[in-house]
C-alpha cells in the first residue's frame, strides 16, 4: 500500500516521472494494438482463403471444367486474398503507427514545452525587473559627475560605470529579442520601406560614430521596400552597423548601402575599415555569447555576444540571406539580403585575401 501511494504521488509531482510512464503505457498499448491486429489479419486471410477454396471449387464443379483450370483458379484466388489482406494490415499498421508516433512526441515534448515556457517567462520578467534599478543607478551615477569637487579619477571611474550600465543594458534588450524570437507567431510581417528604417539606425548611433571620430556614409538605392517586420529589420541594421562602429578603430569609415539585387530583392550591406575577424572565428560569430578574443573585444568596446546571433535568428525568420566576408585589419563587409517575394540573388565572389561565411536561410 505504501509503495502505490509513493507511486501516485510521485506520478503526479514529477512531470518527467509521469511523463516516462505515460510513454511506456502509449507504447504497450501499441504494441497490444498492433497484435490484435495481426490476429485480425491472420483471421481475416484465413476465412477469406477459405471461402476462395469453397468458391472456387463449387464453381469448378458447377462448371464441369479441367483440374487444371481448377489448379489455376483456386491458386488466383488464393493471390488476390493474400494481397488484399496484406494491403489492410500494412495499412493498418502505418496509420497506428503514425497516431501514436504524434501521441508519443506530444506527450514526450510536455516537459520541454512546460520548461521552454517558464524559461521565457523567467527571461521576461528578470530583464524587466532589472531595467528599474540599473536606470536609477545610471541616472544618479549621471548626476553624480555633474559635481564640480569630483577629482579626474573619481569623474573617469564614474564614466566607466556608466559605460557598463549602458552594457548592461543592451545585454537586457538583446535578451527580451531573444524571448522575443521564441514567439515568432506573433511576429507581424508587411511591406516595409526601408529609407525611414535606416535613418532612425542613423540618427540612434550618430553619437557613437561621432564620439569614435568614424565617418558614417549612408548610400541608399532606388527600390528599398521589402517584406518583413520592420522593429526586426530595424534591429538588424542596428546590430550590424553597432558592430561595425565598435570594430572600427578612430578615424576610420563605415558605409550603410540599401539597394535592390536581381530578380527585386534588396541587399543591406555595411562595410568598414575595422580590424576584421580572424579566420578561426569567422564560423562562430552566429553563436550566442561568443565573442572571440575577450581583450580585443572588451578594448573595442564590444558586446554581449548576442547581436549576431539575433541578427541570424531575424535573418533567418525573414527567409534572407546573411554573408560576412572579413580580413584581419582590412575590415568587414556584412551583406543581408531580404526576399520581396522574388528568387535570391546570384551569390558574390569573395576577393583575394578574404574568408567569407555566408548562411542561406532562403
Amino acid at each position: 500500500m505504501e509503495l502505490v501511494t509513493g507511486f501516485v504521488h510521485k506520478y503526479r509531482r514529477d512531470i518527467f516521472y509521469r511523463t516516462g510512464w505515460n510513454v511506456v503505457l502509449l507504447q504497450i498499448g501499441f504494441a497490444a494494438l498492433l497484435l490484435f491486429l495481426a490476429l485480425a489479419a491472420l483471421n481475416l486471410l484465413y476465412n477469406q482463403t477459405v471461402t476462395g477454396l469453397i468458391t472456387a471449387i463449387v464453381d469448378s464443379l458447377a462448371s464441369g471444367t479441367s483440374p487444371t483450370l481448377d489448379s489455376i483458379s483456386i491458386t488466383a484466388n488464393l493471390e488476390y486474398e493474400k494481397e488484399k489482406s496484406m494491403l489492410l494490415t500494412a495499412t493498418g499498421i502505418l496509420t497506428l503507427a503514425a497516431i501514436f508516433g504524434w501521441l508519443i512526441t506530444r506527450i514526450a515534448l510536455t516537459p520541454t514545452r512546460n520548461a521552454l515556457e517558464s524559461q521565457k517567462q523567467f527571461v521576461g520578467n528578470i530583464a524587466h525587473e532589472l531595467r528599474t534599478p540599473l536606470s536609477i543607478i545610471k541616472t544618479n551615477t549621471e548626476v553624480a559627475l555633474f559635481d564640480q569637487s569630483l577629482s579626474q579619477n573619481q569623474k573617469e571611474t564614474l564614466a566607466s560605470n556608466v559605460e557598463e550600465l549602458d552594457r548592461i543594458s543592451d545585454i537586457i534588450n538583446n535578451l527580451l529579442s531573444m524571448n522575443a524570437l521564441l514567439r515568432p507567431e506573433k511576429m507581424e510581417f508587411k511591406n516595409v520601406e526601408l529609407g525611414p528604417v535606416v535613418d532612425r539606425v542613423v540618427q540612434s548611433l550618430g553619437e557613437l560614430a561621432e564620439h569614435k571620430h568614424i565617418e558614417l556614409t549612408i548610400r541608399q538605392g532606388e527600390y528599398q521596400t521589402v517584406w518583413g517586420n520592420a522593429s526586426a529589420i530595424e534591429q538588424i541594421i542596428m546590430n550590424i552597423t553597432k558592430n561595425a562602429l565598435n570594430y572600427t578603430q578612430p578615424g576610420g569609415a563605415v558605409t550603410l548601402s540599401t539597394e535592390p539585387t536581381y530578380h527585386g530583392q534588396v541587399e543591406i550591406t555595411v562595410e568598414d575599415t575595422g580590424m576584421g575577424i580572424p579566420e578561426k572565428d569567422l564560423g562562430r560569430i552566429f553563436e550566442p555569447f561568443f565573442r572571440g578574443d575577450s581583450s580585443r573585444n572588451r578594448k573595442s568596446g564590444g558586446g554581449s555576444g548576442l547581436g549576431l546571433a539575433i541578427v541570424s535568428e531575424l535573418v533567418k525568420l525573414h527567409k534572407g540571406t546573411i554573408a560576412i566576408r572579413s580580413a584581419e585589419q582590412r575590415g568587414t563587409v556584412v551583406g543581408i539580403t531580404l526576399p520581396c517575394g522574388r528568387n535570391l540573388p546570384k551569390e558574390k565572389p569573395a576577393q583575394d585575401g578574404e574568408s567569407e561565411i555566408r548562411v542561406d536561410y532562403s
